[in-house]
């Protein structure tokens, strides 16, 4: 069961911007990271649909669907798009020697992921 692109941003929203009467147990970094998760993987569905309206044969390795991009959206959009993903990705691994992503960042994230989502029917060349 998968949730639809629009949940998954919804439930990043709910992790970085929780409501006044609910208790986390998670701390904020935590919470911050799993909301990268989200993000990402809207990215990638949301990446995976547009593969799949215009070949069959794309890999599903991600770094190779976003250099591919620039090649059938606009520039900008293709750039913009693989520095959040790449962002995206580095805060979704943790290591031992780097503090997790703000929530701050990620919310920052979460902007640029909702806006690139509307942007990436219309910027198709």
């Amino acid at each position: 069961m998968s949730l639809p692109t629009s949940g998954l941003l919804a439930a990043a929203d709910e992790l970085l911007n929780p409501p006044p009467d609910v208790v986390h147990t998670l701390a904020p970094g935590l919470r911050a990271r799993a909301a990268a998760v989200l993000l990402r993987l809207a990215l990638d569905e949301t990446l995976d649909g547009f593969w799949s309206g215009i070949t069959t044969n794309m890999s599903r390795n991600g770094r190779t669907r976003m250099l591919s991009l620039q090649w059938y959206v606009r520039p900008s959009v293709a750039r913009q798009w693989y520095t959040v993903w790449s962002s995206l990705s580095a805060a979704c691994h943790h290591h031992t020697y780097e503090l997790p992503p703000t929530p701050a960042e990620v919310r920052g994230w979460h902007q640029d992921v909702t806006e690139l989502l509307n942007v990436l029917p219309s910027a198709r060349l």
